[in-house]
């Protein structure tokens, strides 16, 4: 598991950063019953469009200690079937790279394999410095 502990709301939420490379992310997050929406089993589609953003984000540029290396400039998400069960895990790819702006995907699914959302994201490259 990479570290991703000055994300605070990643750490909230309990999203855990698996795989990490220059093409891709892999994240998983447990299902707990706070995640809900309010059809009980169901997690909220804000999650999972928090995973889906997350995947990709880290992807487009990887943190350095700790510490984000882009922004979300837009996304768009097509909820496919709920999300249920014990675990959501989300998998991005690099559609295009540019030197500042970068397009990405991004797959939610559940344990069984069920396909639960797909993404697709414009992130840029931004300057930590102050």
């Amino acid at each position: 598991m990479i570290d991703g502990s000055k994300n605070r709301f990643n750490h909230y939420l309990g999203i855990e950063i698996d795989e990490l490379n220059e093409n891709g992310c892999k994240a998983s997050l447990k299902i707990r019953p706070e995640l809900y929406n309010s059809i009980e089993g169901v997690v909220h589609g804000g999650v999972t469009s928090t995973l889906a953003d997350v995947v990709m984000g880290y992807a487009a540029a990887p943190h350095v200690n700790g510490v984000q290396q882009c922004v979300t400039v837009e996304s768009k998400i097509n909820y496919l079937a709920p999300a249920r069960g014990e675990r959501l895990i989300a998998e991005s790819s690099v559609i295009k790279r540019g030197k500042r702006m970068i397009i990405m995907e991004a797959k939610v699914r559940t344990v069984d394999g069920t396909l639960v959302a797909v993404a697709t994201g414009t992130y840029a490259r931004i300057s930590t410095d102050r």
